[in-house]
């Protein structure tokens, strides 16, 4: 795993030459548990990332899930699909995507997988035009299993109403242990 330093200017680096790149930091391991604390690691999962970065939550997940578990991460930069394949080169459980999140249905087809348990996702939903954020909900909502989770974190506090509209019921907590310091998780249940 990339040190905290070389994280953080990869960040800087993507930030600032990728429009879709919403951080300039790595999410803090204060905001990755508050997120992933929604996870049931004790049981076989299928999680799916979007957005992973350079693989902080992916991380976490990868040292908390269960041997049969799969870790599907979709990230749509170069830069970081490099780093995320270096990282989990050598674990089975992790498939990593360069597509967008937009696609998940075929992605998931074309990786023979029905239904999701989790998808955690830290994509900068405030740079999606409303059409592309409700068609990318309701896609995610559809690719859930009956009592999945969607697990998102946001600068801004901006996705509690269209969560509600996809989803029946959702949890909103506030992480101030960040860079930027206004991280919102939320917990999004179909």
């Amino acid at each position: 795993m990339p040190s905290v330093l070389s994280g953080t200017l990869s960040y800087v680096k993507n930030f600032l030459k990728d429009q879709d790149v919403a951080a300039i930091a790595p999410s803090s391991s204060f905001l990755v548990r508050r997120v992933c604390k929604w996870i049931d690691f004790d049981e076989d999962q299928v999680i799916v990332e979007y957005g992973p970065g350079n693989g902080v939550f992916s991380e976490f997940m990868l040292d908390h899930m269960r041997p049969e578990s799969t870790l599907l991460l979709v990230e749509s930069n170069p830069d970081f699909v490099e780093t995320l394949e270096e990282m989990t080169r050598d674990d089975p459980r992790a498939v990593v995507v360069e597509d967008r999140a937009e696609h998940i249905v075929d992605i998931l087809d074309a990786h023979g997988i029905e239904e999701v348990d989790s998808i955690v996702s830290g994509i900068p939903f405030s740079f999606l035009d409303p059409d592309t954020k409700h068609n990318l909900l309701a896609r995610t909502r559809d690719v859930l299993a009956e009592d999945g989770k969607f697990l998102v974190y946001q600068n801004y506090n901006h996705m509690e109403a269209p969560l509600r509209d996809h989803f029946s019921e959702v949890t909103k907590e506030y992480e101030p242990r960040n860079i930027p310091p206004t991280m919102f998780a939320y917990e999004a249940r179909k």
